[in-house]
């Protein structure tokens, strides 16, 4: 009895060993699994790191718009945080925007750029965009940042490596994804991203998410977030197409295109939609409107973003509602300056109403111009002469009575005080055409520039009416 009761003893002690050295050799066993895990990932990252070095970007000559040469990865990208777009001068739609969008971001990144964060726009057609026809694209926008030009077989070739080459698209013409890439060399974390994002999300990406998370956030708990709200289509072409270049608020042009408050009344309809679907068209036709704006806006020309009618007449609407916004504030002040104008322009000198040309006789030799000049601003205007593409002299005349007779006599100003409207009407004041440089007809426009004695100039249409 006492010789089987030892064993049994025995056998549950060494069960009680086993167990202690099952647990004690699962517990190393889980601490060799995490060494040699962490080993992997420690190797994944360094090959992933090495991925993204010089062995994979081509250490590519470019010069830039300063006439210096650079080396792709060595000079711009190595241990960098980049954001690189390409582009050409000569492009008639998205690099303009492109390009402005990116100033925008520009502005928002502030004094980091060249510092910890660095813009390269590289072109596609490098034999066009020379280094001086990139310095002088550059200026015209206020870009900061450095424009560089190579060999196009290298540029190419960069553009594979980037992921921004499109076999389907390239052809003969300068098609291209206009997709740009961000990176930051140093963690092999790059990314693409439209140039037609959100300004302030492409800099929060850019400045923080890039840099790790360095800077410290700063803001609001996400709780006290506004509801989101919807936005109309119109709002949404804006945004991604026209906010670059424009504002709606009538407080300023930009340095790229003029602020667009109340524009729907201070430009014909017509001449809007055709604008805004064919710009490139009213450009090459000389639009006397659209070159004085060209001209005006250091010669950048209005992209042609291929928008449907219904796409214009969406934009129409937002810009409407956006003014309408806008004036409902000023409105108290704009109604106690002058009566019954319903909007206080942008950047324009002086408001244009009811502006119409009367519908001539075929092979007449003159015509006649008529509207009301409305003075919202601050100081009295003169208004010295005034010049259309299609009439070669354009006279400010007054029809007055003399001896009972009616006498039409030349005006070398037109004065409008503080204030104040003139109105140019049939059997008084009027704009006298003439050498007409052909017939106008009814629903047509007319484009005309009216001169200050300040020394500015505005342009505006006007339609051509049988009234």
């Amino acid at each position: 009895m006492e010789f089987t009761e030892r064993p049994r003893a025995l056998c549950v002690f060494i069960h009680f060993i086993n167990m202690i050295l099952l647990a004690m050799y699962k517990r190393i066993l889980s601490r060799t699994t995490a060494i040699t895990l962490l080993l992997l990932l420690v190797s994944s990252a360094s090959a992933e790191e090495s991925r993204w070095g010089a062995d994979y970007f081509p250490n590519v000559i470019l010069t830039s718009h300063e006439g210096d040469t650079f080396s792709f990865f060595d000079d711009l990208i190595k241990d960098k945080v980049v954001v690189i777009n390409f582009i050409y001068t000569t492009c008639p739609d998205v690099c303009p925007l492109e390009t402005a969008q990116l100033t925008r971001v520009q502005s928002i990144m502030g004094d980091r750029l060249g510092k910890d964060v660095f813009f390269y726009s590289i072109t596609i057609d490098p034999d066009v965009d020379t280094p001086e026809v990139l310095k002088e694209y550059r200026n015209k926008f206020g870009a900061k940042w450095q424009f560089f030009t190579g060999d196009e077989q290298q540029i190419v070739t960069l553009r594979r490596k980037l992921g921004l080459y499109i076999e389907d698209i390239e052809g003969g013409e300068n098609n291209h994804n206009v997709n740009m890439i961000m990176g930051n060399q140093t963690t092999g974390r790059w990314m693409r991203r439209s140039p037609f994002e959100n300004p302030y999300v492409l800099a929060d990406q850019i400045g923080n998410w890039l840099h790790g998370w360095k800077s410290p956030q700063l803001g609001n708990d996400y709780t006290n977030a506004p509801d989101l709200r919807n936005i109309s289509p119109g709002e949404q072409l804006f945004r991604t197409r026209c906010v670059s270049c424009h504002t709606v608020d009538g407080s300023a042009d930009t340095t790229i295109g003029p602020d667009l408050l109340a524009v729907t009344q201070r430009r014909d309809r017509t001449w809007l939609i055709n604008w805004l679907r064919n710009p490139d068209k009213m450009l090459e036709e000389q639009d006397p409107i659209a070159i004085e704006m060209y001209n005006r806006f250091n010669q950048i020309p209005m992209p042609n973003m291929s928008l449907t009618q219904v796409d214009v007449m969406d934009v129409l609407k937002y810009i409407e509602e956006e003014s309408e916004k806008v004036l409902d504030v000023n409105r108290p002040a704009i109604e106690s300056v002058a009566k019954p104008t319903r909007f206080k322009p942008g950047s324009d000198i002086v408001a244009v109403m009811n502006a119409w040309v009367r519908e001539a006789l075929p092979g007449s030799k003159t015509n006649a111009g008529y509207m009301t000049l409305i003075n919202v601003g601050h100081n009295e205007l003169k208004v010295t002469s005034v010049d259309s593409g299609i009439f070669g002299e354009v006279q400010i005349h007054n029809m007055t009575r003399v001896d009972g007779l009616m006498k039409m006599q030349k005006i070398d100003e037109l004065v409008i005080p503080v204030g104040d409207q003139v109105v140019l009407k049939p059997g008084g004041m009027h704009l006298m055409l003439m050498q007409p440089q052909r017939d106008v007809v009814k629903g047509e426009t007319v484009g005309m520039i009216l001169n200050f004695a300040s020394g500015r100039s505005q342009s505006m249409t006007v339609i051509v009416s049988d009234k």
